[in-house]
């Protein structure tokens, strides 16, 4: 896994899944097969040293297929940790602290979809104790079991994996190109790369990394995952459920209370006393970025992941956190004071209060110093899309200011002037020590979310010039031979071109089964016209000098023929949408679960029949595996 790989290289010394059942789309708790929980659960590893909490549950089910007889929880459970080849001990004393309280909850669930439709919960009653911040130091197998129900027992196996004595590399750089897969990779050099007889003239920088890796995304208990548990699994080591940050979770109302386990950037901050900074070009309290510093079950608590950047955790005695060194994105809207601000509180001061810059514009970024911690917001929501930035800049009218004036966010940086900017602020202030900084192309997702293929494309071609100007500024500061970059995805997504399509001829036919013989396969495809300026006139025609990176044209006659395998009801007519980003599918009426095909959207296309249910107006994430590029220091561990 990523996580241990960077942990193995950054870190200074000091650090069989029991079947699920008959459950499927429904579980009564993830990892938790039985009615007896622990958490951690089985097949776990940790870096010796790492933070962790451990929950334990005894479930009661009082009615449903689970149901034993016993509606009231065994609160007399034991809890043993053996380390291969010892005795086992009580936790409480293994850890030399005393034994936490019983807390007592229920909860429902329902068993399946035919449950669901009924209305029929399942009543779950339960018994817990929760071991807060402990840790393993020395290597090696242990066994933890829970004993409840008269002898009724639950094991987890867990490994403590040794940590390296010397570091191997300085510094890392990880971008994380959210929901890039190879396919998409491979569209992207199409568009923006010109071939002569069936060879690229040109390549992405992505093409010239030494050494190429593959890493599986699936949840602990879900085979397809979202972007707070991937984000958990790259960052720890541990893998968790769909929505999660940073925890297990476990079966409690409280999304704050779930048993937690130290990240990279708090493990590293913590051991080494080095620089982290954090970028992304989504609003900055979304998932990637969040499961940096954000312990909680709920990945929507956006406020409290704002404050968890600047504090760490709080509710809980945990890592000593000061907050990263940078910090750049969107996402005024949780630091403007007001209610959707954590607390109502105003972030813009208590970051300043803490001794951060706060820059809230790209010229304001170029110009503060590289000395101080820097906190950058740019606009409310996401960050604008390359495509808007620089080919249709008209739709930067959103009333997005970061100071929340309501004005137009038009100043804004892109992933390559954070990015650069965020290196220089960390090897001025920790050069010696080293620095870790993550990178996110967050919009290559959300684009495919929305079908908007050419903005997803566009970030993704921004991303990869950004990786080619990394490895310049890394040279230009000397740093280049002792830092680690990496390149890789948190997820994938169902997205491939099979050909292309003759938009003109398209928008000429008059029904849709006609319109779909436009599309060409095979021979028909032909080559790409995207690397052909079109006239001077035209505003999908660069006119400024951004050499091989991106298209010549962004509205060609010939465009791709490219789909998702998941998708809503939406009409598609394979052109650019020059108005802004797609809003393919809409609620039919004031009801909130029934999207149907945006009329406004691709009018000249053709209807596509969604594949997934009718309550989703976008597509969703696909099980993949995704692609890992390594240059530097310890880079032959990623292939």
């Amino acid at each position: 896994m990523i996580s241990r790989m960077l942990l193995s290289c950054a870190a200074a010394a000091a650090l069989s899944l029991a079947s699920i059942g008959a459950a499927q789309s429904f579980r009564r708790l993830g990892a938790c097969p039985t009615l007896g929980c622990v958490f951690p659960p089985d097949q776990t590893d940790f870096l010796a040293g790492q933070y962790f909490d451990i929950r334990l549950e005894v479930h009661a089910p009082v009615n449903g297929s689970e149901a034993t007889g016993r509606s009231t929880p065994d609160t007399a459970f034991t809890f043993t940790i053996a380390r291969q080849g010892r005795r086992a001990q009580s936790a409480a004393a293994l850890f030399k602290i005393a034994e936490p309280p019983l807390e007592r909850w229920n909860f429902t669930w329902y068993e399946d979809y035919f449950a669901l439709d009924a209305k029929t919960p399942s009543f779950v009653n339960v018994a817990s104790k929760i071991y807060r911040r402990v840790a393993l130091y020395e290597p090696g197998d242990y066994t933890a079991t829970l004993t409840y129900n008269n002898g009724s027992k639950t094991t987890a196996s867990w490994l403590v994996r040794d940590l390296v004595q010397v570091k191997k590399t300085k510094n890392i750089v990880l971008f994380i190109a959210s929901r890039m897969t190879t396919n998409m990779i491979s569209a992207a050099r199409l568009i923006a790369h010109k071939t002569v007889n069936g060879r690229y003239q040109s390549r992405l920088q992505m093409d010239q990394f030494p050494v190429l890796g593959h890493q599986m995304t699936h949840s602990i208990d879900s085979f397809i995952t979202d972007s707070a548990n991937s984000a958990t699994a790259l960052y720890s080591g541990h893998k968790s459920t769909v929505n999660a940050l940073g925890v297990y979770r476990d079966s409690s109302p409280n999304p704050f209370d779930d048993p937690r386990f130290e990240s990279i950037a708090e493990i590293f901050q913590r051991l080494t006393r080095g620089g982290v900074g954090i970028v992304s070009t989504a609003f900055i309290a979304d998932a990637t970025p969040a499961a940096f510093t954000a312990h909680t079950a709920d990945r929507g608590q956006y406020g409290a992941v704002v404050d968890s950047f600047l504090n760490g955790a709080t509710n809980y005695t945990w890592t000593n956190w000061t907050g990263p060194d940078v910090l750049f994105g969107g996402g005024a809207e949780q630091f403007l004071p007001g209610r959707t601000s954590y607390r109502g509180q105003d972030y813009y001061k208590l970051f300043a209060s803490k001794g951060y810059n706060v820059v809230l514009n790209n010229t304001a970024l170029s110009s503060t110093s590289n000395n101080a911690k820097t906190l950058g917001i740019f606009s409310t929501s996401n960050l604008p899309v390359w495509l808007d930035r620089n080919v249709y800049k008209n739709n930067l009218n959103r009333g997005n200011s970061p100071d929340g004036k309501k004005a137009n966010a038009t100043d804004i940086p892109g992933l390559k002037q954070m990015t650069l900017k965020a290196i220089d602020i960390l090897n001025a202030r920790h050069r010696k020590e080293g620095w870790f900084l993550m990178a996110e192309a967050a919009s290559i997702d959300k684009q495919m979310h929305t079908l908007d293929y050419d903005r997803a494309l566009g970030d993704l071609l921004e991303l990869d010039d950004t990786v080619k100007n990394t490895f310049a500024k890394l040279k230009q500061l000397g740093s280049d031979k002792e830092t680690l970059v990496l390149v890789t995805s948190d997820h994938g997504h169902g997205f491939d071109v099979a050909g292309s399509v003759d938009t003109k001829y398209l928008n000429a036919q008059k029904t849709d089964r006609k319109k779909r013989s436009a599309i060409g396969t095979y021979m028909q495809s032909g080559l790409s016209q995207y690397v052909i300026p079109g006239a001077p006139q035209d505003t999908s025609s660069l006119q400024f000098s951004e050499g091989a990176a991106f298209p010549a044209n962004w509205d060609p006659r010939y465009t791709l023929f490219s789909a998702v395998g998941a998708n809503p009801d939406h009409r598609e007519n394979y052109q650019v949408h020059k108005s802004g980003p797609r809003t393919p599918a809409v609620n039919s009426t004031a009801k909130e679960d029934d999207f149907i095909v945006n009329y406004k959207d691709a009018v000249t296309g053709f209807l596509v029949n969604g594949t997934l249910p009718v309550d989703n107006s976008q597509g969703v994430h696909s099980l993949t595996d995704v692609p890992v590029f390594a240059e530097g220091p310890c880079q032959e561990l990623f292939g």
